[in-house]
């Protein structure tokens, strides 16, 4: 009978695991360095023809590293990959996940965008509505994806992450939404609050959500906030950004 339970229990995570990754498609790019960046990749239920859809970079946490549930590495995804809110937003989802040992200060976040720049002229994405977020350590590489290729994204969610405030001048035609603990001891809150002051600073106009009393894990109220999606998947491209 114990058998029997134990058994049941299994077949019960094992199909719940298996629903939520249905669609997700494991797969690899082959970078023009020759460098492998591993990722999934979560389409559209519906592919209208001649229609063009958003698409969301999501960045994992040091947490996440080296993890094999790569479509589960940020919590993003996991809301986003929701049924409801499949039909709600119909987009593409970018999940790349990086080694025991990698971050996304080095090579593998440049090898994340040029992915995003080759997927763009594959798949039936809108160029003028791509996101990016990420948690913590993805949350750093979210703030240094909009630096390094500030000519790509419409929008940018950091959650309890930080950067260089030299990045700021770059970002700040960019809407941001940033998000982030007000008791958070791993990453301090500081290092959003200095971000967004630079960003002002440099003429942008983020948005700003210091949860009050929240530790570490800022993406739990974040990512289940309704009315962050409603605004990130609002935001379009300018013509002035793209030039």
């Amino acid at each position: 009978m114990r058998s029997l339970l134990i058994f049941s229990v299994i077949l019960v995570i094992a199909c719940a695991t298996e629903t939520f990754a249905q669609g997700f498609e494991k797969t690899e790019y082959q970078a023009d360095s020759s460098r492998t960046l591993q990722y999934a990749l979560l389409k559209p239920e519906k592919i209208e023809t001649g229609k063009k859809y958003p698409v969301v970079l999501a960045l994992h946490g040091a947490g996440g590293r080296g993890n094999k549930n790569w479509e589960r590495n940020c919590l993003a995804n996991t809301v986003l990959a929701r049924p409801e809110m499949r039909s709600k937003y119909p987009c593409f989802i970018v999940a790349p996940t990086v080694s025991k040992q990698g971050s996304w200060r080095g090579e593998s976040l440049d090898d994340a965008l040029e992915l995003v720049g080759k997927l763009l002229k594959k798949l039936p994405i809108d160029p003028d509505r791509v996101y990016v977020t990420g948690q913590s350590m993805g949350g750093y590489g979210t703030f240094e994806a909009m630096a390094r290729k500030p000519e790509l994204f419409a929008a940018g969610v950091p959650v309890c992450g930080r950067n260089k405030a030299s990045n700021a001048k770059k970002i700040a035609p960019i809407p941001i939404w940033v998000f982030h603990g007000e008791k958070d001891r791993v990453v301090p809150v500081a290092g959003s609050r200095e971000m967004v002051e630079a960003i002002k600073k440099a003429g942008g106009k983020p948005r700003y959500t210091e949860l009050p009393g929240v530790r570490h894990n800022a993406w739990t109220p974040a990512y289940k906030n309704q009315e962050l999606w409603k605004w990130m998947f609002s935001q379009k491209r300018t013509k002035a950004k793209s030039s």
